[in-house]
């Protein structure tokens, strides 16, 4: 096995990442598929973008031609992106997303908090989710709870209307102050490795 911290960089570098990534939404698609004909059609798949493929030619065009063709539900499709996509070309990047969202698929950003962030534009990105990275949701392991600002970017996602998922959740006392705090979803090895 190779690892995706491995792989990625270099199909990033060689553009190869948008031939692997339309294997990636084919495998997915196709995995959903299978769910709903084991009748669980409201189950979703979150698949990672690179910014390369956001920005390839046709990008919107093809993922929605093929959603049609393999008769995929759009909203149980999920793309995620990491925050550092909109270091390059913001306006065309969130102009891509909006019409993936107004199809019906939801976007999420991944690694929120560690990055890029800026809340001037966070009001503005066309996403659903905002994830929290796993750094501030670790932080509730070692910190007093009141110094942490995990309900901080909570509260902001919300009034932003972005749902919020914590990712990274490893104890039940994270789980607790998280729900405790109007986190919508957490995820991690607390719910399935």
């Amino acid at each position: 096995n190779v690892s995706p911290v491995e792989f990625i960089p270099i199909v990033e570098k060689t553009k190869l990442i948008v031939p692997v990534g339309e294997k990636v939404f084919e495998q997915a698609f196709r995995f959903l598929k299978r769910l709903e004909k084991h009748g669980l059609s409201d189950i979703s798949v979150s698949i990672n973008v690179s910014v390369i493929q956001l920005l390839s030619k046709d990008f919107c065009t093809n993922l929605l031609s093929m959603i049609d063709r393999m008769q995929v539900r759009p909203q149980n499709v999920g793309l995620e992106i990491t925050e550092s996509v909109f270091s390059s070309d913001y306006d065309k990047i969130n102009r891509i997303l909006g019409e993936l969202k107004k199809a019906g698929l939801y976007i999420a950003i991944d690694d929120f908090g560690i990055g890029y962030s800026s809340l001037a534009r966070e009001r503005e990105l066309n996403v659903n989710y905002i994830k929290i990275d796993k750094y501030f949701i670790d932080r509730l392991l070692d910190e007093d709870h009141k110094k942490t600002i995990i309900c901080d970017i909570i509260s902001i996602a919300h009034k932003f209307n972005h749902h919020t998922v914590a990712e990274g959740v490893e104890k039940q006392s994270q789980k607790e102050y998280l729900l405790n705090s109007g986190c919508d979803k957490i995820q991690g090895y607390l719910i399935s490795k």
